[in-house]
Order: C-alpha cells, then structure tokens, then sequence
C-alpha cells in the first residue's frame, strides 16, 4: 500500500479514536509504517484573538462535574471575529498540517491515520460563525485545499441519543444535534462515506473501515 493520509471524522462519541489507534495497529503489524495522529484543530495564531474573544463574552468553558470541559464559542456575534478567527484557525491549520501529517507522508513515506481533520475543523467553524456554507466560501476552500487528492476520508456517525450516552461530555453538548446535521451535510456535498455505528461492535466497524480503505 502507498504512503497516504486515512482521515476518520465524524461527531464526538462515535468511536473515531478507538478505530483510529486499531487500524494503526493493524497496519503496523502488516509491515505498512504507520503513525497515529490527532488533528482536529490546533490553536497558536488564534490564541490572543481567542483571549480577546473570552473576555468579549464570546466564549465560554462549561465544567462538568467529572471535570471533562465543553467549550462555546459565539463568534457569529462579530463579523470581524467570525473573519479574523476563520484566517487564524486556518493558518494554524495548515501550520500543523504540514508538521504532522505532509513531512511524515511526504518525506518519511509513512501513512498516516488522522483522529479528526480538515472536515471536523470546518464542522467547528460553522458551528462558531453559523455560516453552515463556509466550505464554499474562499477561506473553506482552503481549507479543503489541505487534504491531499489521495486521501481515504471515512466518517462515522451515530444517532443523537446513543452518542449522548456515551460520554458525559457529549450527553451535555448543547450543539449535538446541530454537528450532526452538519456531519451529513458535509457527507453530501463531498460524497463521504459514512458508517453509522448505532449497531455495530467496535470490531465490526474496524471491519468496514479496513474495506473502505482497501488494504
């Protein structure tokens, strides 16, 4: 198998990082070098305008009381933050990108397994600004332009009130059913496959996933 980038996105609880760490395991032990890594976002530029942002009111951290954290953003409050934080995620995005993922692909020929990418990020976005067409946009188009043409993109997606039960963070994540819906939006618009695992054993899903991906 060639080097290439395997993303697994989807919705918090669906099972993403338990797949991911599976299938790099499997892949290891195939002989196919292989590294795990997590890409959902990463925040260095954005920092002081997400500094400037908090003490605006336009975000906030809620603590459950097992200690997980659920952060709020409300940036489609001030079109000047909603456009100057869409620019800073993306070129902290395409910061770590190129460190994590295009060196270790690109110069150490190793494939590499994505927990999150560029769609989840934009999944985020949207939720921040409320622009549910942002990958449309110039800045969304950017972003996608960061996914490499031989990507294997693989979503897993699950019914509200199953994820809900999963973890306590996403039992109480007010956007839930809103991220969802943006999921498989995005699953339309760009032809990603989906794996619903309402039903399914986590071996069972790693079965679909190692044939989504044809090893």
């Amino acid at each position: 198998m060639k080097p290439m980038l395997i993303c697994i996105i989807g919705p918090d609880g669906t099972g993403k990082t338990t797949q991911a760490k599976m299938l790099v395991k499997k892949l290891n032990e195939a002989g196919i070098k292989c590294k795990y890594r997590w890409l959902r976002f990463y925040h260095l530029f954005c920092l002081p305008l997400l500094a400037i942002a908090r003490l605006m009111g336009l975000s906030e951290v809620e603590t459950l009381d097992t200690g997980r954290k659920i952060g709020y953003h409300y940036f489609y409050k001030s079109k000047t933050i909603s456009s100057l934080y869409s620019i800073l995620l993306f070129i902290d995005t395409l910061f770590f990108t190129i460190i994590k993922a295009y060196v270790p692909l690109k110069i150490f020929k190793k494939t590499i397994v994505c927990d999150r990418f560029v769609y989840d990020t934009l999944v985020d976005l949207m939720v921040s600004t409320r622009n549910y067409n942002i990958y449309s946009s110039i800045i969304g188009r950017l972003f996608l332009s960061l996914i490499p043409k031989n990507s294997k993109i693989i979503m897993l997606i699950a019914d509200e009130k199953i994820l809900r039960k999963r973890r306590d963070d996403v039992m109480h994540d007010k956007t839930l059913n809103l991220r969802i819906k943006l999921y498989k939006k995005l699953s339309e618009e760009f032809g990603i496959l989906m794996i619903n695992t309402n039903n399914l054993s986590i071996n069972k899903v790693q079965e679909r996933l190692i044939q989504a991906i044809k090893i």
